[in-house]
């Protein structure tokens, strides 16, 4: 039985059928899914975390390599269907908005893997997130465009906060195209297989600074940190310090030059 007959059978069975209100669209390319959990390198981790299982496309093939697999799903249907087709004392399921479950009652960031297909209509949110609670590694599904947004080059007219950030504490990869034709029901868009791995602790305090930053892609910092009275403070402290770097828009620095504005007004703001 192929992946696309699996799904098939499982939505006919239980009467289901693929809800956009949580964004599911089952993968069911099995060439997509084995290059996955083999680049993933799953036994590497204490605990796996994947976010949306779904019915368990990747969740089958996880359980067979994970020391402990937590799946979190916000619909009750799947965790239903997931209870019957998982047989594993390894494997713990949860219906949970995932924004709402804290992965620090389960496992350290530092043993930690996320793994999941993310719905396209809070990619942000949940990456965010996942930067906010930490990781050794996370591998993300999210649409094309996202995924070449968040690679961070200096220059690039979209670069943007999260990406940044992202590049800021992680070394983000694009692992493998996946086009829309690999999913059912076939989204509107293609997608990529992202991995982020921390490299460095940096205080997620720095994010919203950041976000000040690339406020207005074609304004300089000051100006753009002009429109955050909270911000107002930092203005002589950055002429006098990084009077050069200040007058330059967030998109033409490099990740030093960002790092360091950044970690240098998180220092004035805690005095």
């Amino acid at each position: 039985m192929t992946e696309k007959e699996r799904i098939k059978s499982l939505l006919s069975e239980y009467g289901l059928s693929a809800k956009k209100s949580f964004g599911q669209n089952f993968l069911i390319n099995e060439g997509i899914i084995n290059r996955i959990v083999k680049r993933l390198n799953i036994s590497e981790f204490e605990t796996v975390i994947e976010i949306g299982p779904g019915l368990g496309s990747l969740t089958l093939r996880l359980q067979e390599q994970a020391k402990r697999l937590i799946a979190v799903d916000a619909d009750r249907d799947m965790i239903r269907v997931l209870h019957d087709i998982l047989q594993s004392d390894k494997v713990n399921l949860i219906q949970s908005d995932f924004l709402r479950f804290d992965p620090d009652l389960y496992s350290k960031k530092e043993e930690r893997l996320f793994v999941g297909n993310l719905p396209y209509n809070i990619t942000s949110e949940l990456l965010e997130y996942l930067l906010k609670k930490g990781f050794k590694r996370a591998g993300v599904m999210v649409q094309k465009e996202v995924a070449d947004k968040l690679s961070y080059i200096p220059n690039k007219k979209d670069n943007n906060a999260l990406g940044a950030f992202i590049s800021s504490c992680c070394e983000y990869n694009i692992l493998t195209f996946v086009d829309r034709a690999c999913f059912d029901p076939v989204p509107k868009v293609d997608s990529s297989f992202v991995t982020l791995d921390y490299r460095e602790d940096l205080s997620f305090e720095i994010y919203p600074i950041y976000k000040a930053f690339f406020k207005d892609p074609n304004k300089t910092i000051l100006n753009c940190l002009k429109q955050y009275p909270k911000y107002l403070k930092l203005l002589p402290q950055l002429k006098e310090n990084f009077l050069e770097l200040s007058n330059k828009r967030a998109r033409q620095l490099t990740i030093s030059e960002l790092k360091k504005l950044g970690t240098f007004c998180l220092s004035l703001l805690k005095d």
